[in-house]
């Protein structure tokens, strides 16, 4: 196997950028340089079985330890690369030039460590003619010769960031186990590293163990034991030891490293295993900061805390109060929580701000013991933090009477510790608060909405954060009002005062509700845009199921739901919904999951299959007095028994007590109409499956117009619809019309594929009526109607569907526009103005790095040139 590519079982992975490289170097020496499985031998066994289906000169050599001997070597080499077919010939003596014409292929470089035998492969490469090429795979680019060589331009260097793993790549290697977000989390948690996504595609169960977010739980074996026999057996033992100490750091400057107690290695002992490849880089170009790769930083850690508990202690102490003194509040809470001195753990968490810190983009702050009442006065905001996570985790009730209590002791928290800043502590204690009442679904009052206004201005300018978490929930208030253009403001306001924190826990939620806005006054691919904006922050430094990401998973199964990608959205709600008790779920998300999941399975499956999703969001409401809810999966439950035509069900249903007594109310409130209004249409519908268009028509002119004319536009689009089959059986065929010519104008403009496509044969019948009557209608009426609904067969998504839509949305990119997290924050700062050094360094990535996310940024975005690309981002709302 030493003269040719070593057998693969796995396929190889096209990797065009290395393969365009590789081919563009003609006459030259390229070194593929990168940390251990990285893909290295498997790019130039790629490019080797390229050559050869092109029926190219060929000749491979694998390096091994004897070949530190030069006299082995010289043999290898000349056997290897002189005259046609290795195999078979006697070994010749003496060290031929290269001959011309040939690609030639060596794997493995790093193995040589003796200089005269580095020398001797550096020589004899270097002499080649310009009509050949040489291709070597290498931990780094070492000795004088190749550095030489590389000042003459004749030696290409295709380093680490080239070979790391794109999303699109990881998704070949990955599968199709995931959804496009998660693989590319998981590239991210690997940084890229191939052979960590070839683990996690032989073994999908093991991907919760690589996201875990605290780092807690251990690799799957197979990962620790690749590391261990080919990265820590090559260490020298009391390196590897300095490094499981230093790895406890993570990411760590000559400061950090001087001051640690018993301080294992020096500098340059960490710019030594740097320059030879290891997994450890510099990420700034001023090589202040180093960092671990964080998977290998992650396995050195483990194995630290396995071999010696007390030094791994010990160094998270020092760890946390290093970061804390040196302003890095995020990275001295991780430090924190992992000590077992939970006292110490407490005064660094409420040091550093603990739940500002969480609101921004730090880690939970539960701790393992938690902080008493009696104690709220001293530690508020680890105090407050622990409220927060309390609610997080769905348990609401155990933290209002905690906030009450502690409320009660401090006197409204203002009996603090000197050092605190009680406008803080107070403004976060109302947050708190503000969170608990639209857990809990209180009514919305003037006098609340005149609070959370106060609130938002008192903070705006001078409590960034707090500024924002309360413009999160003024935006709710205003969703439940369907006061859609408040909404979109207050959002603004407090993305803006959010604007130089990147990525924060409380965008997560404004993303949400602008995804909510969009969807009911705009378009589904615009509140997609936005959902999946809020899902990737949502990954961010988080586990794979934390209370951000349930949340985002479940509105984005309905946005796939109304696109007609039932599939896609069973995939996010299945799990989600089971892990909904675990986590604070206000009545909108509860009633968007459990709502869509009974009506996929009233689809497929029938009325027991729905009844089965409706009990379990009724199970919820119930065990968390959440009325509303319940409301939502009464008007639920009557839709599903009149698709399933259990008419007599239906009309029990409609005529219950509770049922009966919501569509009676007269209250003009918009949260009231916000559930009263749906009620009506399904009875209107009820009605005409029954038969009886005027009652239909009765119960549609119930409907509050005013309201009607603001509200989501799938309520308007149901209305119209109703409204259209109620004059149609009525003979008012002119009223028909116009209810169908506004229907067909909503669907088309806002997307709504799964709605169009259940009413396609109304909408045709009357649209055909209207045709053979000589009636007029815009072409766009026609298009929509011919082109998408008339052969559909109601299976089509809306992708199926684009081509022939006329819709007026927002415009597709003629690529895959999802950008990945790191390309999200290279535009970005793009269109703040920072220029390339200044990203790689604000990053903590190589300016290569950022030039290459740049290129894939303007591809995916259709783009050619940086302006180009900053309007197609804020086109799409990417920024």
């Amino acid at each position: 196997m030493r003269y040719c590519p070593p057998r693969l079982v796995e396929p190889l992975i096209a990797r065009p950028r290395i393969a365009r490289r590789m081919a563009e170097a003609a006459g030259k020496v390229t070194l593929i340089v990168g940390p251990p499985g990285s893909g290295k031998t498997s790019a130039l066994a790629s490019h080797h079985a390229d050559l050869v289906a092109a029926g190219m000169a060929v000749r491979w050599l694998t390096l091994s330890a004897e070949d530190n001997d030069p006299a082995v070597l010289r043999r290898h080499l000349d056997h290897a690369f002189r005259g046609e077919g290795a195999e078979g010939r006697e070994e010749g003596e003496g060290l031929s030039d290269p001959p011309g014409n040939i690609v030639g292929f060596i794997d493995g470089l790093e193995k040589i460590d003796a200089a005269p035998a580095r020398d001797l492969i550096g020589a004899f490469v270097l002499e080649l003619p310009p009509s050949s090429s040489f291709h070597i795979t290498a931990h780094r680019m070492q000795g004088a010769l190749f550095h030489d060589g590389w000042l003459r331009g004749v030696v290409e260097v295709i380093g680490p960031d080239e070979l790391r793993m794109t999303d699109d790549e990881a998704a070949l290697l990955l599968g199709e186990a995931w959804s496009p977000w998660d693989r590319q989390r998981i590239n991210e948690a690997v940084d890229g590293w191939a052979a960590g996504l070839r683990f996690v595609g032989r073994a999908p169960r093991s991907a919760d163990r690589l996201l875990d977010g605290a780092g807690e739980r251990p690799f799957p074996v197979e990962m620790a034991n690749y590391l261990d026999d080919v990265v820590c057996a090559r260490m020298d033992p009391v390196a590897l030891a300095a490094l499981m100490e230093v790895s406890v750091l993570d990411r760590f400057t000559p400061e950090a490293l001087a001051a640690m107690p018993g301080r294992p290695c020096d500098w340059a002992q960490i710019d030594d295993h740097i320059r030879e490849g290891s997994f450890i880089r510099y990420v700034d170009e001023q090589r202040c900061w180093a960092a671990f790769h964080p998977v290998f930083g992650r396995h050195l850690r483990q194995r630290l805390r396995r071999f010696d508990p007390d030094r791994f202690d010990a160094l998270n102490r020092f760890a946390a109060s290093w970061f804390e003194a040196n302003g890095f509040g995020a990275e001295a809470i991780r430090h924190a929580v992992t000590v077992a001195d939970s006292a110490f753990a407490a005064r660094v968490i409420e040091n550093v701000g603990a739940i500002h810190v969480d609101l921004c983009d730090g880690p939970d702050v539960g701790l393992g013991e938690r902080v008493p009442a009696t104690r709220a006065g001293e530690l508020p905001l680890l105090f407050l933090g622990q409220i927060y996570f309390a609610i997080r985790r769905g348990r609401s009730v155990e933290a209002r009477a905690a906030l009450e209590e502690a409320a009660r002791l401090t006197r409204g928290f203002t009996l603090l510790d000197r050092g605190a800043d009680p406008e803080s502590i107070r403004g976060f204690a109302q947050l708190i608060d503000m969170v608990l009442d639209a857990s809990d679904d209180r009514p919305i009052t003037e006098q609340r909405l005149a609070e959370l206004e106060r609130a938002m201005e008192a903070h705006r300018g001078v409590r960034p954060i707090l500024a924002s978490g309360v413009a999160c929930m003024l935006a709710l208030a205003y969703l439940e009002l369907s006061r859609y253009a408040e909404a979109a403001t207050v959002c603004g306001i407090g993305l803006h005062a959010m604007h130089d924190v990147k990525d924060s826990r409380v965008s997560v939620f404004l993303r949400i509700h602008q995804a909510d806005i969009a969807m009911a006054r705009d378009t589904v691919d615009k509140a997609v845009l936005y959902i999946e904006d809020a899902q990737r922050i949502a990954r961010i430094g988080s586990g794979v199921d934390n209370y951000e990401v349930i949340a985002t998973r479940i509105l984005r199964a309905g946005l796939h739901y109304e696109n007609n990608e039932l599939d896609a959205a069973l995939a996010l709600l299945d799990p989600s919904l089971r892990q909904l008790g675990s986590i604070n779920a206000w009545v909108r998300l509860c009633a968007s999951g459990f709502g869509t999941a009974a009506a996929i399975a009233g689809i497929r499956q029938g009325i027991d299959a729905a009844e089965a999703q409706l009990r379990a969001g009724e199970a919820l409401a119930r065990e968390r007095n959440l009325p509303r809810l319940l409301q939502f999966m009464a008007i639920a439950r009557l839709r599903e028994l009149t698709r399933a035509g259990e008419w007599r069900a239906a009309m029990e249903h409609v005529e219950s007590p509770g049922f009966a007594e919501l569509l009676a109310t007269d209250s003009l409130s918009h949260a009231v109409l916000g559930v009263q209004v749906p009620a009506m249409l399904e009875v209107a519908r009820l009605m005409i499956e029954l038969g009886r268009p005027h009652d239909a028509q009765a119960w549609l002119d119930r409907i509050n117009k005013p309201f009607l004319g603001e509200a989501d536009s799938r309520f308007r689009f149901t209305f119209r619809i109703m409204a259209m089959r109620a004059a149609y059986g009525m003979r008012r065929y002119n009223a028909a019309v116009d209810h169908m010519q506004a229907a067909v104008e909503l669907a088309s403009h806002a997307g709504l594929v799964r709605r169009a496509l259940n009413n396609r044969q109304h909408l045709t019948e009357v649209f055909d009526w209207t045709i053979r009557n000589g009636r007029h209608l815009p072409a766009r009426i026609g298009a929509y109607v011919d082109d998408v609904l008339r052969g559909a067969d109601g299976t089509e998504s809306g992708a199926t569907l684009q081509q022939s839509s006329p819709r007026r949305g927002v415009e597709q990119a003629p690529n895959n526009f999802t950008l990945s997290p790191r390309e999200t924050e290279i535009i970005a700062l793009v269109a703040e103005g920072y220029i390339t050094k200044e990203i790689a360094v604000r990053l903590g990535i190589s300016e290569g790095t950022v030039k290459t996310h740049r290129k894939k940024i303007h591809e995916k975005l259709g783009a050619a040139s940086r302006s180009q690309a900053i309007a197609r981002a804020r086109d799409l709302l990417i920024i």
